[in-house]
């Protein structure tokens, strides 16, 4: 549906859908830009090339009859003329990809295709107690689980739900805390959980600071892009669970259904 009011909108005879290649699947072969695309690079060199070609497009009917008889490379030959003449645009979708192109990769295939039952969770301010405005939760210490969290977890575990946690924590890169202080909180938040029957199966950290130019730290979708690779995880089937707009913002940016707790609904409300 995306794909196709993006193609309206530019009223272009021709539509590409790109995935930037944030989590660095492979090498760029395009280059877009203002939602145009500029170049195609089969060979995978050019400098300023941006985005992975993935293999969705929407033609007009005028383009297929302009189409050879005979054999011809449709990306080579053919997108290059309409990148010439200025009519294909390109669609950006954060959504990861995958190609069939190995034996083994059909395991992977099916497992990414089962009805399974995503969540992801921010952390401060929905699992534990968010310190105050440019304090952190710099050790195990400073960490303390919000009402009913546990018995949300919990529930959420035992019906089945993979849950895995995305974190914004730039008090590492702001030096409060190290990485290895990070991995202790982490650790005795998840056996405190266990304990009580609660499982997260993974948590995705940002370290880095706000003016970064990283693609992990929330609002972008790095973090997710990135779990979804590591698990094969359909986000199109997940929700995602946060506290601030913050979060609300990286949820539509991945393409997640996204909710927002506060002060009167908790997790486990």
């Amino acid at each position: 549906r995306k794909l196709q009011e993006f193609h309206a909108e530019k009223n272009m005879p021709a539509t590409i859908s790109i995935y930037p290649n944030i989590d660095k699947y492979t090498k760029n072969n395009i280059f877009v830009e203002d939602g145009i695309v500029k170049e195609y690079d089969a060979e995978r060199k050019g400098e300023r090339l941006n985005g992975v070609d993935i293999g969705f497009f929407v033609l007009s009917k005028d383009l297929v009859q302009e189409m050879t008889d005979g054999n011809f490379s449709f990306q080579r030959d053919f997108l290059t003329k309409l990148i010439e003449r200025k009519e294909l645009s390109g669609f950006i979708t954060n959504y990861p990809y995958a190609s069939i192109g190995k034996v083994g990769r059909i395991s992977d295939t099916e497992r990414y295709l089962k009805d399974r039952k995503v969540v992801f969770l921010d952390r401060d301010g929905t699992i534990n107690v968010r310190p105050g405005k440019a304090n952190y939760v710099a050790s195990w210490g400073d960490f303390k689980f919000l009402p009913g969290v546990i018995d949300a977890i919990r529930l959420l575990t035992e019906n089945g739900y993979e849950i895995y946690v995305i974190t914004n924590q730039s008090g590492v890169a702001r030096g409060v805390m190290t990485e290895d202080d990070l991995a202790v909180i982490n650790k005795n938040m998840t056996d405190e959980l266990r304990k009580s029957g609660a499982v997260i199966n993974g948590i995705y950290a940002c370290i880095h600071g706000w003016d970064s130019a990283c693609d992990c730290r929330k609002p972008k979708a790095g973090l997710f892009v990135k779990a979804a690779r590591e698990n094969l995880l359909n986000l199109a089937n997940a929700v995602f669970i946060g506290d601030d707009e913050r979060d609300l913002q990286a949820g539509q940016n991945a393409g997640i259904t996204t909710y927002l707790i506060d002060d009167k609904n908790g997790l486990l409300d």
